[in-house]
């Protein structure tokens, strides 16, 4: 799996030690290459991520080595933005089985052609997949906290400092929400993230030299379903594309992807093709309904429908079976009557698991 990030800092370090964590623990075994890449260096400051009872030293990204800085000042794949990235990831998709391109909504310029370019592009029956963020990925990161449905401007507040008689400007930070806050200038929370999320106490810094990922780790399913919710949010309230929004994300995708889940979005359809036998899930509020396509015979033993409380980890069993036939191609789910607000909805359809949570418009803040 290849994935390619806009920034040099954030989501790199986030999905190195993530994966890391992945793999360690047993999710996932296969082969990921991240550009830019993370540097990885010991420490005995962060967390461990060692859940048995054998010692092993703890893992920090820094920022700050030679190594980083001169990927900082490297231009993996040159050109306007976001489309670069997605040109790029389709230049490796003979390479890599799969591909994944992180960015931000940040004025880029070729927005609609990057998604729009991903959207027609296949290569050997594989394409680019975007793991989007509005305003920013640290809107993912406060998911993980609570389900805010706001708007924020930047990721931090700063600005430019230009020299007297000089072109050339600086960015200067205003340490919004710290003990060297530039009065008159940060917003004190309500308008970055990175000021909010202190004000919060829920970290100080996302740009600097620990992966972000040890903030959330602990975390991780709470980001998925608020991240979901979000996403329905947004979804109940606008008809625009969704790379023109503030706020969305999708970046839950990716991480249930890792985890070997497929999402199953509000108001979207999906048709599979698998072991010959073609079926279409499609969700409305909270009911997903099964379609069979052909004439083959898809069956649902019991088992193939679970509950996953996110909060405990808590899985149960539902008592639910069905058989997909011509003359009965439909089979429709109620989430809310198998499933809690806490919980989410497994559907096992052959070898492949989808993710549903219920939807309670009264826990978005």
């Amino acid at each position: 799996m290849l994935l390619i990030c806009e920034g040099t800092h954030t989501e790199p370090n986030f999905l190195a030690l993530m994966i890391e964590d992945f793999k360690e623990t047993g999710i996932i075994d296969f082969a990921t290459t991240i550009k830019p890449k993370p540097t990885i260096s010991p420490s005995d400051d962060v967390l461990d991520l060692n859940r048995g009872k054998e010692k092993r030293k703890k893992r920090l990204l820094k920022n700050t080595t030679q190594e980083q800085q001169e990927i900082e000042n490297t231009d993996f794949f040159p050109g306007e933005q976001p489309l670069n990235w997605v040109k790029g990831g389709i230049d490796n998709l003979k390479v890599y089985d799969e591909v994944w391109v992180f960015f931000d909504k940040d004025g880029h310029p070729k927005a609609k052609e990057a998604f729009e370019m991903a959207r027609i592009t296949e290569i050997d029956g594989k394409k680019i997949n975007i793991a989007f963020s509005s305003r920013c990925f640290e809107y993912y990161l406060l998911l993980h906290f609570e389900p805010l449905y706001r708007a924020f401007e930047k990721s931090e507040c700063n600005g430019k400092n230009y020299s007297k008689g000089k072109r050339k400007s600086k960015t200067v930070s205003y340490y919004c929400m710290t003990d060297r806050a530039v009065e008159g200038k940060a917003c004190n929370g309500d308008v970055c993230i990175n000021g909010y999320a202190r004000m919060k106490g829920y970290w100080q810094d996302s740009k600097g030299g620990l992966s972000t990922y040890t903030f959330v780790k602990d975390k991780i399913w709470t980001g998925v379903y608020n991240a979901h919710l979000i996403r329905w949010k947004s979804n109940t309230l606008h008809q625009n594309e969704y790379y023109e929004r503030n706020p969305y994300v999708d970046v839950d995708k990716f991480v249930c992807r890792l985890m070997g889940f497929s999402t199953i979005n509000f108001e979207e359809s999906y048709d599979v093709t698998e072991d010959k036998i073609n079926y279409r899930i499609t969700r409305e509020l909270n009911t997903i309904t099964l379609t069979l396509l052909n004439v083959k015979t898809l069956i649902l033993p019991q088992g193939s429908i679970t509950v996953h409380d996110y909060k405990t980890g808590d899985y149960r069993e539902m008592n639910i079976c069905a058989i997909l036939t011509e003359d009965n191609p439909d089979f429709s789910i109620n989430l809310e009557k198998i499933i809690n607000p806490n919980e989410f909805c497994v559907i096992s359809i052959l070898s492949k698991k989808y993710y549903c949570p219920l939807f309670s418009q009264q826990t978005i803040i």
